[in-house]
């Protein structure tokens, strides 16, 4: 019997968690860039409600506050959505 050498140790892969939260990170980090510029240039009528509650400036902190809230907390709860399925997943690899 021979060892398989062609796999990586488990350590040494990258995990399905990581990257998801890589990427997650990543879209948050646009997220607020694209909402500070969007402060700076500042068109007319954009006034940032942030979950109809709190009204925000629309300046470049304002907005990049809005773009991170917003889509973090939309992502999020998909994300955690999809980690709660997946327990169930009867052919999942661990």
């Amino acid at each position: 019997m021979t060892a398989n050498t062609d796999r990586l140790a488990l350590g040494g892969r990258v995990a399905g968690s990581r990257v998801v939260l890589a990427v997650y990170l990543a879209v948050l980090g646009v997220a607020g860039t694209m909402g500070a510029l969007l402060g700076y240039v500042n068109p007319e009528g954009m006034d940032p409600t942030l979950f109809f509650v709190v009204d925000l400036p629309a300046s470049p902190l304002g907005m990049a506050t809005f773009g991170v809230a917003t889509v973090g907390v939309g992502l999020g709860v998909l994300l955690l959505a999809v980690q709660y399925v997946s327990r169930y997943d009867e052919s999942r690899i661990e």
